[in-house]
């Protein structure tokens, strides 16, 4: 699935605090159904509600086949029919003029009504109309970037046209997620100033740490007592799902009391769940299927393991969760994962070529409780000293966008 555009439009209207009123406008190729159901991408969908939550209005347009017209949590989102939209992404550049056209039209019809002070674009690949209309309406052009892929990805390969253009559009503020692929490192590269860039760690709901075992999801899930195997992602050809279900037979030949569960969905589900009956493991294997927040919390839970194979960085937000609920991580050691992890300490490290031996690491951890209690629970004050709670994220993205917003105006 393609990043999402996000403008932001904001009006010159005072509220009843004496705050200005931000209309803020959102294109995105990413579904708003995480606000009526719960799921999807919380560092996309956050910040949006922090500026609902400051009393800013926001209009959310979507091509997304997983979407649907309607107010969600005040946010009004319109869903338009784009060629390709949740396809892989050489068909979304194959029809690129298409959808750049549809969310120009749509763009400006919201512009033309609500004169926008900040078009923010979340996402590289549709940088090119953000800038446009903050151009058009001389308004202040924020990037929003979740990460930018490494160089021996397929995606960025494919990507770079879009990644270069984004950096070459000049914006006033980049705002560059922490996901372990050195986004800011790679704006500098582009030449942009350092004074613009705003790197940010993903929030954590602290929360979470003070969780409880869900005793009868436990049952359910392993009814003989079986040790818990999780990983919770997109299922996406980056996320390396594929090695941990790969490792699983010879992991059932040290130890058949597992179960593994995976959590989240997207195109490459079919294709595991068909590795699973090649093997023989389908037995030992549960796809749940993309679930709501407070469900993923009650897996993270119950899970004795979690695992992340991520092929470009375990820096992403199920791994924090599961160690802020006390569950110890086994993580692919690629991008920056070692800056969070500690080999040993607050979570196990595999370097690419140890792979083969995954089945006999994640196997040492659940024949030794007292070593797996140890990491899970520095793992856990990991996070919690070193890792900002949500609300201290979206307050820092959202006083960023309002003082930049407040500039124009000259307030």
């Amino acid at each position: 699935m393609l990043p999402s555009l996000l403008p932001l439009c904001f009006s010159k209207n005072k509220g009843k605090n004496s705050r200005w009123i931000f209309i803020i406008l959102n294109f995105s190729s990413l579904p708003l159904w995480d606000l009526g159901k719960g799921k999807g991408r919380v560092s996309t969908i956050l910040p949006i509600k922090g500026f609902v939550d400051r009393g800013h209005k926001v209009h959310y347009i979507s091509d997304s086949i997983m979407q649907e017209s309607g107010i969600f949590n005040d946010i009004s989102v319109n869903r338009i029919k784009t060629p390709f939209a949740g396809k892989r992404i050489y068909l979304r550049i194959i029809a690129y003029p298409i959808i750049l056209i549809q969310f120009l039209y749509a763009g400006f019809k919201y512009c033309r009504k609500y004169k926008p002070d900040v078009v923010y674009a979340h996402g590289y690949d549709t940088a090119l109309p953000a800038f446009l209309l903050a151009k058009i309406y001389k308004a202040r052009y924020v990037l929003r970037l979740y990460g930018v892929g490494t160089k021996m990805s397929v995606r960025f390969k494919v990507s770079y046209l879009f990644l270069f253009m984004a950096f070459k559009l000049r914006a006033d503020a980049y705002i560059l997620t922490n996901d372990g692929t050195g986004g800011d490192k790679v704006a500098l590269s582009y030449g942009i100033s350092p004074m613009k860039i705003h790197f940010f760690k993903n929030g954590i709901e602290k929360e979470w740490a003070q969780s409880v075992v869900n005793i009868d999801l436990k049952r359910q899930i392993a009814s003989n007592n079986e040790k818990i195997l999780l990983s919770v992602s997109r299922l996406s050809n980056s996320k390396g799902i594929d090695f941990i279900i790969k490792a699983l037979p010879q992991l059932v030949n040290l130890n058949k009391n597992v179960k593994l569960v995976i959590v989240g969905g997207g195109n490459e589900e079919r294709y595991l769940k068909k590795i699973c009956q090649d093997l023989e493991i389908s037995e030992y294997v549960i796809f749940t299927g993309a679930l709501l927040r407070d469900e993923i919390r009650e897996y993270m839970n119950i899970a004795d393991v979690f695992i992340s194979m991520n092929l470009l960085s375990s820096m992403s937000n199920p791994v924090f969760e599961a160690m802020i609920c006390g569950t110890a991580v086994v993580a692919l050691n690629r991008g920056t994962t070692s800056e969070l992890i500690k080999n040993g300490e607050n979570g196990i490290l595999i370097e690419d070529d140890r792979l083969g031996e995954l089945p006999q690491i994640i196997n040492n951890l659940l024949e030794n409780n007292e070593e797996r209690k140890r990491i899970a629970k520095n793992g856990q004050r990991t996070i919690l000293e070193q890792w900002p709670s949500w609300e201290e994220r979206v307050r820092d993205e959202v006083d960023l966008v309002e003082k930049l917003a407040g500039n124009k105006v000259g307030v």
